[in-house]
């Protein structure tokens, strides 16, 4: 093999020093202006500052939402329309909060001009339609209903209150008609308490008469029953014809009334065996109560004018048996 001059070697290992030195140099520079633009937040390879920044703008967002509301919560609560103006970045918000403070200092200071500051055409409406059912309330002119506007609901409401309370007032005197006006389960409460008054007014009309025809007139069933009955139960007492108390209704009823016959017929029954001292038609009695006293007054009676101590233990009643008794007893302490 052919050495090389020790000159060429000399130059050989000088170039390769020079491009070493080069190559260093060069690679500490980058690596020096990589970490400034890092630290300084310039560039990244990682995109660590651009996603810190993302976060951040988010959370900043987030705030000021919660911040808008909280003064949105604030200011209906205290109604200072001054703090819907702090509102920022949400144009919708402080829109309503205005809207909403209005309508509430409305309400309640009773100042109808302050609806035409609302913005919102629903919210206005409703703010309005609030005063005119309250005075439609005051005066009780059912047409008035109709001036109440884009509120379906509060409209029949209207209309329902005012109608039902004509119908309660002890004045009214109209009739079903008046329900026309409604609808559903509303119009038939209205037509059945309409009809039920009418039924209060005839059953307090036949207290004064006793007309069997005026209870023909009552629409409900239960209380014409009623009405009627009550007739022929008094007619059957005052005449004294127990025939009449088959024309009751009512099974009860039919039943007082016979009971009230038999009772009446019982105690003829005891007055007319007390005054004959006749034991025997206490026996045809039926009436328990009267037919004990019956007999038990006989046998007292009895036991008096014969001295029949054996009779005192034919008595039912226990006091009239001991009044028997102690008499029997006094009297065997007199003959002693």
């Amino acid at each position: 093999m052919k050495k090389l001059p020790i000159l060429h070697i000399i130059l050989i290992v000088l170039l390769v020093g020079v491009i070493a030195f080069g190559f260093f140099a060069n690679q500490k520079k980058t690596n020096t202006i990589d970490k400034n633009l890092i630290q300084t937040g310039t560039i990244t390879n990682t995109g660590i500052s651009e996603t810190n920044s993302l976060y951040e703008a988010e959370q900043k967002q987030l705030q000021e939402k919660m911040d808008s509301y909280t003064t949105y919560n604030t200011a209906v609560d205290t109604l200072d329309i001054t703090l819907c103006e702090k509102i920022i970045n949400n144009d919708t918000l402080k829109k309503k909060c205005t809207d909403n403070v209005y309508s509430a200092q409305a309400a309640k200071n009773k100042d109808a001009t302050l609806c035409e500051k609302i913005q919102d055409t629903k919210t206005k409406a409703h703010c309005a339609n609030n005063f005119i059912y309250e005075a439609i309330t005051s005066s009780g002119n059912i047409a008035d209903c109709s001036k109440i506007t884009g509120d379906d609901a509060l409209k029949n409401t209207c209309t329902k209150n005012i109608v039902f309370a004509q119908i309660e007032s002890t004045s009214f005197s109209g009739t079903t008609n008046t329900c026309d006006s409604l609808t559903g389960a509303d119009k038939d409460y209205c037509i059945n308490r309409i009809k039920k008054n009418t039924d209060v007014e005839l059953l307090q009309k036949w207290t004064n008469t006793k007309d069997i025809n005026i209870c023909k007139q009552i629409a409900d069933l239960s209380m014409k029953n009623t009405c009627s009955d009550t007739i022929y139960m008094t007619l059957a007492l005052e005449q004294k014809n127990a025939s009449l108390c088959t024309k009751i209704v009512d099974t009860a009823r039919k039943t007082n009334c016979t009971t009230q016959f038999v009772r009446i017929n019982d105690v003829n029954i005891l007055q007319k065996a007390l005054a004959e001292n006749n034991l025997s038609l206490c026996s045809t009695i039926t009436t328990p109560d009267l037919k004990i006293k019956c007999n038990d007054s006989i046998l007292l009676k009895q036991w008096v004018a014969n001295k029949d101590n054996t009779l005192c233990l034919k008595i039912h009643d226990i006091g009239t048996q001991k009044q028997c008794s102690d008499a029997v007893k006094l009297r065997l302490e007199q003959t002693k």
